[in-house]
């Protein structure tokens, strides 16, 4: 219920509140299913209250995301496979969420929400007396912006996740409630099939037409595939350090460099996918 009135009165502050709202559902989760559901039950007709639409949203992804996470704990999954999952799950909650507000015209549509932006490039046109081409780059950057949110989105989200799983974990120990850590960066390894995947969605984007629907789900899949590739790659650096025995402190430059020049570290990724280099260098 705090997280409920901290959210609706205090936007700002419940993105800090939310990082901890799943805890009362986990811990719910590990001592009494029941207790979860009545718990749950009174929250939501809290949340209706409001009359936020947005705030009752938000309440079903935590609950939903607190009895994933609960249970996954219960299976001893690794905090990788929680990270993931619960990524999933968020996004796919969040974007259906999204498409039933905005099919009830309760929430804006992409266009409508980036209206603002348009009138910047507008008048960004107008003051400067672009030539045509500009324009075109401009008028097309928003257009690609409106787009790419689903996909930047779900990135969000996994980040979001993986902050939240790194702050409650150490908190739900106190509670008794078993957690598994991070593997160390280097250790990390995508499946194959990502890089499948990636290589198709990229052939779609190039062979349909722009502002298709197959089009917008192809590059969609290109961020977050992308943000997968990248985080493979970090995983290649991390491991050059670690085969090369350098100090933390060097590692952890690279480690940055490689987040700061993310095209590049996306590359290595793929190539560290397709190709394992990590195997080559094992070999060496």
């Amino acid at each position: 219920m705090l997280v409920i009135l901290v959210v609706h009165f205090i936007p700002l502050l419940g993105l800090i509140v939310a990082l901890f709202a799943t805890l009362p559902g986990i811990i719910l989760w590990h001592r009494s299913i029941y207790s979860f559901g009545l718990s749950a039950l009174i929250v939501f007709i809290f949340a209706t209250l409001t009359g936020s639409v947005a705030t009752m949203s938000f309440m079903v992804i935590i609950f939903a995301i607190s009895a994933l996470i609960g249970r996954m704990l219960q299976m001893r999954a690794s905090k990788e496979r929680i990270l993931y999952m619960s990524t999933l799950v968020a996004s796919t909650l969040m974007l259906g969420i999204i498409m039933i507000l905005q099919s009830t015209q309760q929430l804006p549509y992409a266009h409508e929400l980036l209206e603002p932006y348009q009138t910047v490039v507008d008048q960004t046109i107008a003051l400067q007396d672009l030539d045509k081409a500009s324009q075109e780059v401009l008028n097309a950057s928003v257009q690609q912006l409106a787009i790419q949110i689903p996909g930047l989105l779900v990135v969000a989200v996994a980040i979001f996740m993986f902050v939240t799983l790194i702050i409650i974990c150490p908190i739900l120990r106190k509670f008794k409630v078993a957690t598994p850590v991070f593997r160390p960066l280097f250790l990390w390894h995508m499946q194959r099939s990502i890089f499948i995947i990636y290589a198709i969605a990229l052939l779609v984007g190039i062979v349909t037409e722009p502002a298709t629907t197959m089009n917008s789900i192809s590059i969609n899949f290109q961020i977050v595939l992308g943000f997968l590739l990248v985080i493979q790659g970090l995983s290649f650096i991390h491991y050059v350090c670690v085969v090369n025995r350098l100090h933390i402190s060097l590692s952890i430059i690279f480690v940055t460099l490689g987040i700061i020049f993310y095209p590049l570290t996306r590359l290595l990724g793929l190539l560290d996918i397709g190709l394992n280099l990590k195997s080559m260098i094992n070999k060496r």
